[in-house]
């Protein structure tokens, strides 16, 4: 029998109890932004992503001396609202009651700070969760709705006196703003620290596994140096972790064995802390063991507490911030998990905000624990006992954080205008920078750069100074202080009158509105548009009477432009100079997006006759009386017959059905998951709005037809695809002597042991080619070679584990008393074919049931395909899916 294996794929959930069309009706905080493409299945253009609200609570006593760190979150974006616990309330209830009332009033509320520890003077409180009344400040986010997913992010300045609570502002300001301060490289050095250790049997093996994986992780990713401190063979590390971090490393990362106390394999206490001198190098740590993160123990402060406190405000060191657990009895297993998802997702998917990372390492639970989601079992709990401590939106650089290079910004004071572009230190634009425009520590406008790294500011007052901060997670905090290159002698321009956004389409009367900046009056003029992007001139004078010093009026006749842009959020921008020469610039005028999907309403089975299509605007914009052109890309799709579809109306943020009379399209003969490419055109009488090229997938017909591709390009067909010539035929290969087989290599296999063995032929999986393969005892090879023999199988994709795998029947397989597990080779030349087979191995489960399966490779010569990847079969003589403890079995 032979099986089609397909990948699991998480399916998301909801974000604050919204559904997917109403996520679409609001913006969404940008460190959410991962979370809900995921659940939603949406794209990054379509959620309005803006940076959020940073709410802060914190005893009366430390409020003054906030003022410095409350300016820092501004000028990365965030909106700051500090709350007095006087007036708040004291306790955990009245906290989250006012985060509750602020997240329905402001769907930007992003992340939470308490400051302060839950006891002495300045204590904030928190929460408890389960029989052992761990601490849990991630009931604070937990707001609307049952499930365990954070509806903000908090952590926790856990300080009992002003001069930990400044020593910690100043590390984490210090952190983004002068990392590179004592050494340019020490943010590209790592330390990672393991035991292998219990007070019961069996010993754990899959810490120190964990720990090389994050090894091996960041190496593949730039690190220039990554430090270890392993348990067995060390025992007393204290001094070797404390030279590592001294001598400067970014991220700490420890799997193993501990409590409150600190690590106690290899061993780093709490008093090891203060031997620590690493200065301004203050790593971020990520403790996934047991307590060491618990800042209500009775050891107070925990090895959490000590790290974020150590060091004086001038005189730093310690730690920037670290997460880790409360819990005293977490797990192995789970915590292998967490730690593995949050690397994979800062490092692959650039999720480098410290909450939102960690978060990604509890929601591994959710794909490889699904069993686990009742109440107290591993889902809830390792959803409320890790916290945070320290800045929860604090970015982890990893690696040395590049540079921003401002290219000469032009301000015009007449038009209150302002153009900036940002290039990295190669000169390379830098797209999706979050530009603040700042006056006097407070927060005037905050911006995006687009993809040449370009964005520009309009203001509505004058200013002679202002600062402008560039932050993208990759950078270093870059600043600049602005002055104008050209002064307002005698106008300005103060905007306009609309008092919103047009829509694409849309005809505009523009009423500019005028400031006289001097001290003499000014005389009546014209203001004449000289170029209009993104619209159509229709009249382009606007009149204005004369004008006392120091009064704004509105002009007496408008511009009038037809909205041509609006597409993706491309704004209107319109150049003009006054008759009379006092004033020339430009004018920006926003435009509603319109942000438009397009979906077949039918399955591409064959010929369709008058196709109806369904849209969805994300957009607040409103059409009338647009239509659709359809246009086929490839040969294998054609569209005939009238080509446009009938008359309809886009309304804001709507649906609706779209009609094509007389159009037919064909595919052509292709297998179902194919992808066959056409264009879509939106247009208004003579305008055109906006084209984009999608594509059909034609869909399996039965369950007897393979499913798509995956995205590289492999398909897979089982020996029920009959109708399909690429299916393959089961023709069972017998190898091992036992059982009739002959003419192969034998390699026993302990438990939990591999084996490493050149190819016979150079073999291209997934366009990379192999000469060497690893063959494990549990079920699976590797391309690449791996010497960790993961017996616990995981799901598919996933980054702990083996690289470029191929799982035959992944499960922890067995060696009982003396055996081995029989694992024969043979390569069969006239085939052109290499046959690994797994003859009887006994499952762990169990250790009775027998799994008897093979793997066939074959050479480009018996079976070329024209990527030049090779064919795989595999093949299964008896096997059963017995393991209901570990997650059954994985294949694919």
């Amino acid at each position: 029998m032979i099986f089609l294996f397909i990948p699991l794929v998480l399916e998301g959930g909801d974000f604050r109890g919204l559904t997917r069309q109403e996520t679409l009706l609001q913006p969404i905080p940008l460190s959410f932004q991962p979370l809900v493409r995921e659940a939603y299945g949406l794209d990054a253009g379509q959620i309005r992503v803006q940076r959020g609200t940073y709410l802060i609570f914190t005893p009366d006593v430390y409020a003054p001396y906030l003022t410095q760190f409350v300016a820092f979150k501004k000028s990365q974006g965030f909106d700051v609202q500090v709350r007095l616990l006087s007036q708040v309330g004291y306790t955990a209830e009245a906290i989250k009651g006012v985060i509750q009332t602020e997240l329905s009033n402001n769907p930007l509320l992003e992340y939470v700070l308490l400051v302060g520890d839950v006891d002495g003077v300045g204590a904030v409180p928190s929460f408890y969760y389960g029989a052992e009344n761990d601490v849990s400040d991630q009931t604070y986010s937990h707001l609307v709705g049952d499930d365990l997913i954070p509806d903000v992010f908090v952590g926790r300045l856990s300080v009992d006196s002003i001069s930990e609570l400044v020593s910690i502002l100043n590390k984490t300001i210090h952190y983004h703003r002068d990392p590179l301060q004592t050494d340019d490289g020490w943010l590209n050095r790592a330390l990672v620290v393991a035991g292998n250790y219990s007070n019961t049997l069996p010993i754990p093996v899959t810490p120190k596994w964990t720990s090389y994986w994050v090894k091996e992780e960041l190496e593949l990713n730039g690190y220039s140096s990554v430090d270890t401190v392993f348990y067995p063979p060390i025992q007393q590390g204290a001094p070797l972790i404390q030279a590592a971090i001294d001598a400067g490393v970014g991220l700490v990362n420890y799997r193993g064995w501990g409590d409150a106390n600190g690590w106690h394999y290899p061993e780093f206490h709490v008093g090891d802390v203060a031997g620590l001198n690493n200065g301004w190098m203050t790593p971020v740590f990520t403790s996934f063991v047991c307590n060491a993160n618990d800042f209500a123990n009775n050891v107070d402060p925990c090895l959490g507490e000590s790290l974020l406190r150590a060091g004086t405000p001038s005189s730093p060191r310690g730690a920037v911030a670290i997460i880790g657990p409360s819990d005293l009895h977490t797990s192995t297993k789970f915590n292998n998990i967490i730690n593995a998802y949050m690397y994979d997702a800062m490092l692959d998917r650039q999720i480098t905000e410290l909450a939102p990372a960690m978060l990604e390492g509890q929601l591994g639970l959710l794909t490889e624990f699904p069993q686990e989601d009742g109440p107290g079992e591993a889902q809830e709990k390792y959803f409320n006992v890790y916290n945070v401590l320290g800045d929860p939106s604090l970015t982890v650089y990893l690696g040395t954080p590049k540079e921003f290079s401002f290219l000469q910004p032009s301000w015009n004071q007449m038009d209150n205008f302002i153009d900036v572009t940002v290039v990295d230190g190669g000169g390379a634009p830098v797209p999706q920078a979050l530009l603040v425009l700042m006056a006097n520590d407070e927060l005037l406008e905050k911006v995006f750069t687009d993809a040449q790294g370009k964005a520009s500011f309009t203001l509505d007052s004058l200013y002679n100074q202002l600062d402008l901060y560039a932050n993208r997670p990759d950078f270093i905090q870059g600043h600049l202080v602005l002055t104008p290159d050209t002064l307002a002698q005698t106008l300005a321009l103060m905007g306009d009158s609309l008092g919103g956004s047009p829509d694409p389409g849309s005809t505009l009367s523009v009423y500019p509105r005028l400031m006289n900046v001097s001290q003499t009056a000014v005389s009546a003029g014209t203001l004449i548009i000289d170029q209009v992007l993104g619209g159509q001139l229709l009249s382009g004078e606007a009149s204005y009477p004369g004008l006392e010093p120091q009064h704004t009026l509105t002009t007496t006749t408008p511009w009038d432009v037809r909205v041509t842009t609006g597409w993706n959020r491309q704004p209107v921008v319109i150049r003009f100079h006054s008759t009379t020469g006092d004033i020339a610039g430009r004018l920006t005028v926003p435009v509603h997006p319109l942000l438009l999907t397009i979906t077949p309403a039918f399955a591409l089975t064959g010929p369709v006759n008058d196709p109806q299509f369904t849209f969805e605007n994300q957009g607040g914009a409103s059409l009338d009386n647009v239509y659709l052109e359809l246009h086929s890309l490839v040969d294998s799709l054609r569209i005939t017959g009238q080509l446009q579809s009938d008359p309809f109306s886009i309304p804001p943020f709507g649906q609706g059905t779209i009609t094509f009379p007389g159009t037919t399209i064909l595919p052509g003969s292709v297998a179902p998951g194919s992808d066959l490419s056409y264009e879509w055109t939106l247009r208004q009488d003579t305008l055109t709005i906006g084209s984009h090229s999608a594509n059909f997938s034609v869909p399996a017909t039965s369950s007897e037809e393979p499913v798509a591709h995956c995205a590289y390009g492999y398909w897979m067909y089982d020996d029920q695809d009959t109708g399909f010539e690429q299916h393959p035929v089961f023709d069972w290969i017998e190898l091992d002597p036992a059982f009739g087989g002959g003419g192969a290599d034998y390699h026993p296999l302990d438990d939990d042991d591999h084996i490493d063995l050149a190819l016979p032929f150079p073999f291209q999986y997934f366009g990379e080619t192999s000469t060497e393969v690893t063959i494990s005892s549990n079920g699976w090879i590797s391309f690449l070679p791996c010497s960790i023999d993961y017996f616990w199988n995981y799901s598919i994709p996933m980054a702990l584990g083996p690289r470029s795998q191929v799982a035959a029947f992944w499960d922890d397989l067995e060696v009982v008393g003396s055996d081995s597990i029989r694992v024969f080779t043979r390569y069969d030349v006239p085939a052109g074919r290499f046959i690994i087979e797994w003859s009887r191995a006994l499952n762990n489960y169990d250790e009775m049931t027998p799994e008897t399966f093979e793997i066939i490779l074959y050479t480009q010569d018996s079976q070329p395909t024209a990527t030049g990847d090779g064919v795989i079969d595999v093949q299964y003589h008896s096997i059963g899916n017995v393991d209901v403890s570990k997650n059954y079995a994985t294949v694919g």
